[in-house]
């Protein structure tokens, strides 16, 4: 295997962050009466499943490339769940908002089998989960504003945060593959744990985000959150 213990270990701590800010975020929504926050844990489930894919492909040696291809896949559905479930929350109470939701996903997922099935390489799905976070973290921003009892602002910051982590991934790679004439980022362990050290700690701020919440919810008694509603 390419990866370094150290490198293994940054790794295992992501995927294991992303599933307990799954985890605490659907347990949050439960405290505060909220059904529309476990709906956004469960579109977190698309990410977990890329990043267990990603686990799996370096396990291989980086030669089983279809897992990676199928990360990709994965993280296209993962950036498309989360923004259709933030417009979920935004449209709460509105005829409309199946609708919205309902188009989002299929247009998204058509999409992304037209060009899987056309042939194209699963990695020119990457801009498109690009495209649909971006508009994931504008409509996020909208909802905390709205309605801030939903999630906390260093949650928030911790899912901009990961802009910072793409841009470093982006630029370790083409260090180590134009620079060091490298076959790819794995191959440059140092590179590879620092710009996967940015993505652990996007997940941690997620994650203390909703501890927080959580913990002052402790501290002020079980009871419903005043300002929360079904949805």
């Amino acid at each position: 295997m390419l990866l370094s213990i150290p490198t293994w270990i940054i790794h295992l701590l992501t995927v294991s962050e992303w599933l307990a800010a799954l985890l605490l975020i659907r347990r949050y929504g439960i405290r505060i009466g909220r059904p529309g926050l476990r709906l956004f844990a469960a579109a977190m489930l698309p990410h977990l499943v890329g990043g267990l894919l990603i686990l799996a492909f370096h396990a291989s040696g980086d030669r089983l490339h279809g897992l990676l291809d199928s990360a990709r896949l994965f993280t296209f559905l993962g950036s498309l769940s989360l923004l259709a479930a933030t417009s979920w929350l935004l449209l709460r109470g509105r005829a409309a908002a199946v609708w919205v939701v309902a188009g989002l996903l299929a247009a998204g997922v058509a999409w992304g089998a037209g060009r899987l099935l056309g042939a194209t390489p699963a990695a020119a799905l990457l801009p498109a989960a690009n495209l649909a976070y971006l508009a994931f973290l504008v409509l996020l921003v909208v909802l905390q504003r709205r309605e801030p009892v939903l999630f906390s602002p260093v949650t928030v910051a911790g899912f901009w945060f990961l802009l910072v982590f793409v841009a470093g991934a982006v630029a370790a790679t083409g260090f180590a593959t134009g620079r060091l004439g490298l076959p790819s980022l794995s191959h440059a362990d140092a590179l590879h744990g620092a710009s996967e050290a940015l993505l652990t700690l996007t997940n941690l701020l997620i994650v203390l985000g909703v501890h927080l919440r959580l913990r002052a919810l402790d501290a002020t008694g079980p009871e419903r959150d005043p300002r929360a509603a079904p949805g």
